[in-house]
């Protein structure tokens, strides 16, 4: 048996470089993509944040020392800003993430353990912008507000050590009151300063158990968990297919763009032209107005269809238009000069 084409192959070199071309494209495709989505939550150092400390310090420098402890932080990328630049900054895409500390929130937990109430953090996140970076930065939230609970919780568990410790040592001379007080009823003072000393001693007892008085359960959640980060985001997506709307429009838009260029010859005239200018506008006009014709049509479906409700239609619409003419002009003037090489080069660029 002859295997005339692998003899056609060996025979023309320029049949080996094309198929060498399709052999890579799925290796890069892949290898891509699932560097891409292999590990997102471990680079959330390249997500920059901002942190806003609108917190005002009492005895507690709380808000001060998240913010040190946030910009040392090596696995995530925070910035101190101010409340306005920090808006822009969030809604330009320069940051992904603002996390605003309140002005309230030393004195809250200077007066934890007497008035335990959870204390609310907000952070914005605009998933308009980016869904994938919202939903990796509420993850990060998530994690930081774990942080914040315990290191908040220690350091209460530290001063009720303290203060037991106080009490512990105000009993201890309670009791010793107690003794001296018995020692001189046998002795024989007069009863009015022995009931003085009992009096003093009652107040002693009262104030050492203090730190074990009875709480409500909402007292004991606050207690157990006293910081509580809350999302707010300034442009909400309705569902998962909507953030993910604009990487598989333009991917439709470029692919449709290299497949009419592989089919339909762009570079072939179809009159006899000898101004190579009105040549150009010819041909141009036709796939201009197809590849416009094309781009309407996906956007009519995914309104229609996939229920894409953007926050500006109209602009989006035009951008969609805008997109899909760089596009065709990118793939065919590669496609132009170099041929199938350059519908290859199209495919890897993607």
């Amino acid at each position: 048996m002859a295997f005339h084409e692998w003899t056609y192959i060996r025979e023309h070199p320029a049949v080996w470089r094309i198929l060498l071309g399709i052999l890579v494209i799925p290796l890069v495709y892949a290898a891509t993509f699932l560097a891409s989505v292999w590990n997102p939550y471990g680079q959330l150092k390249q997500l920059p944040m901002a942190v806003v400390n609108q917190d005002r310090p009492t005895s507690v420098h709380w808000g001060r020392t998240v913010t040190h402890e946030l910009l040392r932080n090596k696995s995530l990328d925070f910035r101190q800003l101010n409340a306005h630049q920090a808006q822009h900054d969030l809604w330009t895409g320069k940051v992904y993430l603002v996390l605003t500390i309140p002005s309230t929130t030393s004195r809250q937990l200077a007066r934890l353990a007497t008035h335990p109430q959870t204390i609310q953090v907000t952070y914005q996140t605009n998933a308009g912008r980016s869904a994938v970076a919202a939903k990796m930065g509420n993850t990060a939230m998530q994690k930081l507000q774990a942080k914040l609970n315990h290191a908040v919780v220690q350091s209460e568990l530290t001063t009720a050590q303290h203060q037991a410790q106080r009490a512990q040592q105000r009993l201890g001379l309670a009791t010793q009151q107690l003794e001296r007080t018995t020692r001189a009823s046998v002795a024989g003072v007069p009863l009015a300063t022995t009931a003085a000393m009992n009096e003093a001693i009652i107040q002693e007892i009262v104030r050492g158990n203090q730190a074990t008085q009875s709480r409500t359960p909402r007292q004991l959640r606050a207690l157990a968990a006293p910081i509580r980060l809350k999302q707010h985001d300034v442009a909400p997506i309705a569902n998962n297919g909507t953030g993910m709307a604009p990487y598989f429009m333009v991917i439709s838009l470029f692919v449709g763009c290299i497949t009419l260029n592989i089919i339909y010859d762009a570079g072939k005239r179809r009159g006899n032209y000898r101004n190579f200018l009105v040549a150009w506008l010819d041909k141009m006009s036709m796939l201009w107005g197809f590849v416009l014709l094309a781009a309407s049509c996906m956007w009519l479906a995914v309104w229609y269809i996939n229920g894409l409700r953007p926050l500006a239609p109209g602009k989006t619409y035009l951008l969609c238009l805008l997109i899909v003419l760089a596009f065709f002009s990118l793939v065919t003037c590669f496609r132009l000069w170099l041929g199938l090489t350059g519908a290859w080069l199209m495919l890897i660029f993607i």
